[in-house]
Parts: C-alpha cells; structure tokens; sequence
C-alpha cells in the first residue's frame, strides 16, 4: 500500500476518506475498516481530501493541480 498523504473523518464519524501517492482516494466504512469505494486515480498522487459539512460530497485535490468532487453515495 502507498502512503498515506490526506485523511478526513466525515463531519457524523461513519466515514473515513483517505488519498495517497498511488494516485487513489478511498472511502472506508469506520466501523469495519471496509473500503467503501476507489474514487479517483490521479496520475501523480492525491494530496489532499476533505468532506463537505453535509458529508455527501468528497473534494480531492491531485499534484496536477486538479480538484474533484465526489458525490460519496455514488462516487
């Protein structure tokens, strides 16, 4: 597994999203450390992850300087 270079809890606790420099961001189920979803694949890395105070969307950000955003109940 690559290394870990964001994390966020969403704003209830239930979801953790991590991004990492195998150019993945991940939603995990917190309570049975489930990968829920693989939601993007950025070429160089994602630097950064961070949930919308709803917790139904998820912003990346990637070292190509390009921001994504995720709806988390469907990716």
């Amino acid at each position: 597994m690559a290394p870990v270079t964001g994390v966020a809890f969403s704003p209830d606790g239930t979801l953790l999203a991590t991004g990492s420099f195998d150019g993945t961001a991940r939603i995990w189920e917190v309570a049975t450390c489930a990968t829920l979803a693989v939601l993007a694949r950025y070429e160089d890395g994602v630097n950064d992850v961070a949930f919308a105070p709803s917790g139904t969307l998820l912003a990346t950000g990637g070292n190509d300087c390009a921001v994504r955003i995720w709806d988390t109940a469907t990716g």
